[in-house]
């Protein structure tokens, strides 16, 4: 949102000021003058807010840094960014369940169709830290890749099991000490439309078993359809079905969590 008004108000001021000075609108045909500035001025102050991210990133984060605890202006670039492609990719999203978010760190589950799906949510938690296990890749991602190392996203080399499972140790060091919440897609990768939820790796379900944190199960469904809808727009539905707390999987290792989780989402999304 941040983005957008700026550009907006670049674009405002800029066709404002001119239809008064330099390229005034003296006859009813000159009202054009101030529509090409307001554009013009729009997609300056796109450039401007995008030098801006650049240098912010380049001179506030570091990739030979591991950071333990996510920066709250990092967060709100990252989460501007994110906002301003959801929102031109004329997504609206039907939130569920929010409010049985808990007030501790916890550990998001969540099944995976599209690229969009960590955007999204990102934005629809913005008020909670929350850093997701990606793959390397999209810390290589312009701007966006900085202000994630910088908010603690784990990238993952899924060739690599020892660095996936370093990973997931780091993963519950974020969460037990109360730095922040993590995501993950226990898929390991996109799906195809065709299939309702794939086979989970367990292995990240010892981020729960070992942290003995709450366990929110999220179903997003829609994502896949933004790509194939645009620019038309795209309803997306983000529901958080259910939370586990401790006490209700104490009982269970890894691996039975694993298989309980992924019943309770296939589930939801065959209805």
């Amino acid at each position: 949102m941040f983005v957008s008004i700026f550009c907006v108000a670049v674009g405002a001021i800029l066709s404002i000021v001119s239809a008064f000075t330099f390229w005034p609108v003296q006859m009813w045909y000159d009202i054009y003058r101030p529509i090409v500035l307001f554009i013009a001025g729009y997609f300056g102050g796109l450039a401007i807010a995008w030098i801006f991210f650049d240098l912010a990133g380049r001179f506030t984060v570091s990739y030979k840094k591991n950071y333990t605890k996510p920066s709250k202006f990092a967060h709100f670039l990252l989460t501007s960014g994110i906002s301003y492609i959801n929102n031109h990719a004329n997504v609206r999203v039907k939130k569920i369940g929010l409010d049985k978010l808990p007030s501790e760190k916890f550990l998001l589950v969540c099944n995976h169709k599209s690229k969009f799906d960590p955007m999204l949510t990102a934005q629809a938690l913005a008020k909670f830290d929350l850093a997701f296990v990606t793959k390397e890749d999209n810390m290589k991602i312009p701007l966006a890749g900085r202000f994630m190392w910088r908010n603690g996203y784990m990238p993952v080399n899924r060739a690599d099991k020892m660095q996936s499972l370093e990973q997931f140790k780091k993963a519950a060091e974020l969460i037990g000490s109360g730095a922040s919440s993590v995501g993950i897609y226990p898929e390991g990768s996109r799906q195809e439309e065709s299939v309702i939820l794939a086979d989970f790796h367990n292995g990240a379900f010892n981020i729960a078993t070992r942290t003995k944190c709450p366990v929110v199960i999220m179903t997003c469904k829609g994502t896949s359809q933004i790509h194939k809808r645009f620019p038309r727009s795209t309803k997306v539905e983000l529901k958080v079905v259910q939370v586990l707390y401790y006490e209700d999987y104490s009982a269970m290792n890894a691996t039975e969590l694993c298989n309980y989780v992924h019943d309770i989402m296939y589930k939801e999304l065959s209805e």
